[in-house]
């Protein structure tokens, strides 16, 4: 079986039609999920941009490969998500965004490269019109023009379509860069959504300024000179169109791939799984971007479609970033690789077995880590004397997480077990140093 893994980065879980969004126009993605399974409850592992990369390739908990910040390498030794499919026969390529070994519009030397046979990526380019370059995994450079999603989509139909010559299996992981900060859609998508109303959550605060600069390429300064800032500088609801209008665009692209699919004779046999790194703020209780323990922040969206089973299920059991690498070799037939922290969904994907998680787990750096259980959430900082209950919340009674309960002598008994559990966790997967609260801030503006 193909494996086609599609990644976005900053696409918070809602942010789709299917998910009940009346703010987002998402139909082929609404399609793909009517024909297979809709997860509403996946979590991102790390909930920043080269961490949950680290995470998603490794199939291992970020304090365990080691990536704990923006920019660093995978793990020496550690096997990948390519390496696995590469000893099984398969073809294996990326597209798109890297964002491990280093920061910035670079070339990814072979040996950052994650085993990947096929290569075209960037390591982290916050710009959707200017220096639209991809890396080859000789290091040469590719120059495109237009919007950077219809390039990474082009690249990855040039993949199959080389790939497929060589009639085998193929995985195939393609890495957008939208809907992340700038939102920059191209000019059709932007006018689709031009005045239209937005619906806030209950949580938001409408008066939170959107605006983040970037490191790379670095915004403006002063700020207010940025084109940026003067497209949603200070307006919640403008950005908000802007990334639903990218959301659109990606679902376009989205639409693509699956009709080159179609048109190669390839459709029947190809896996389909779109998710994200991580999700967005927007408003939610003040905040903005990701690095937090929030739904907005740590819940991403996860559609995933295998051919010749029953579409159309929609499902809250618990699924996360690591869980990923090992339910793809287990669709593929491969043998698991040791030290994967993930755990397989491929029986619950075939109707077989339920296979998911009773409980996962996330984490950033040094600042916290959560467990998620029977609808509950316990969020609590990583301090010298151990684990700090920050954020409880019943997600079922309180999927807005309006009322914490981290203090709440009602629920002491229970939030005394989810912590021995978090603590029990973190013990596990923790050795050195994680990161400093300054650098997590930094990785926000990434």
């Amino acid at each position: 079986m193909n494996i086609l893994f599609i990644l976005t980065d900053q696409q918070h879980r809602d942010a789709l039609g299917c998910m009940g969004n009346p703010d987002v126009d998402t139909p082929h993605l609404d399609r793909l999920a009517e024909s297979g399974i809709l997860f509403r409850r996946c979590y991102s592992n790390d909930p920043v941009c080269g961490p949950y990369r680290g995470s998603l390739l490794t199939g291992q908990y970020t304090s365990r490969c080691g990536v704990i910040r923006n920019g660093q390498r995978l793990p020496v030794g550690t096997p990948t998500f390519a390496e696995a499919f590469n000893q099984a026969g398969y073809h294996t390529a990326w597209v798109g965004k890297w964002h491990l070994g280093a920061n910035g519009n670079e070339p990814i030397p072979p040996d950052l490269q994650g085993g990947f046979q096929r290569f075209f990526g960037y390591q982290c380019y916050n710009d959707f019109y200017q220096n639209i370059w991809f890396y080859d995994h000789f290091g040469k450079r590719h120059e495109k023009s237009g919007h950077r999603t219809e390039a990474t989509t082009n690249l990855a139909m040039e993949q199959v379509d080389d790939i497929a010559k060589a009639q085998k299996p193929f995985l195939l992981m393609v890495s957008y860069q939208a809907p992340h900060y700038p939102v920059q859609p191209a000019a059709e998508y932007a006018a689709m959504y031009k005045g239209r109303e937005i619906h806030h959550r209950p949580n938001c605060q409408r008066e939170t300024d959107p605006y983040t600069p970037t490191n790379s390429p670095p915004s403006p300064r002063p700020f207010e000179q940025d084109p940026t800032y003067k497209s949603y500088g200070g307006n919640l609801d403008e950005y908000i169109r802007l990334y639903n209008a990218m959301c659109t665009q990606i679902d376009t692209n989205v639409g693509r791939l699956l009709e080159h699919l179609q048109q190669l004779g390839l459709a029947e046999d190809t896996a389909i799984i779109f998710t994200s790194d991580h999700g967005d703020m927007q408003g939610s209780h003040g905040r903005t971007n990701k690095c937090l323990p929030y739904e907005e922040s740590a819940g991403v969206p996860l559609i995933i479609h295998l051919p010749g089973t029953g579409g159309g299920r929609v499902t809250d059991h618990l699924v996360s970033g690591i869980d990923f690498m090992p339910t793809c070799i287990e669709l593929a037939g491969i043998d698991p690789v040791p030290g994967v922290d993930g755990k397989s969904i491929a029986g619950f994907l075939n109707a077989e077995a339920d296979t998911t998680r009773d409980a996962v787990f996330s984490e950033r750096g040094d600042a916290w880590c959560m467990i998620v259980q029977d609808g509950w959430k316990l969020a609590a900082h990583r301090q010298e004397e151990g684990l700090v209950p920050m954020l409880m919340t019943h997600l079922d009674k309180d999927p807005y997480e309006l009322r914490n309960r981290s203090q709440d002598p009602e629920v002491a008994e229970l939030r005394h077990r989810l912590l021995a559990k978090l603590h029990a966790w973190d013990q596990d997967v923790r050795s050195g140093d994680t990161g400093s609260a300054s650098q997590i801030a930094s990785e926000r503006m990434l």
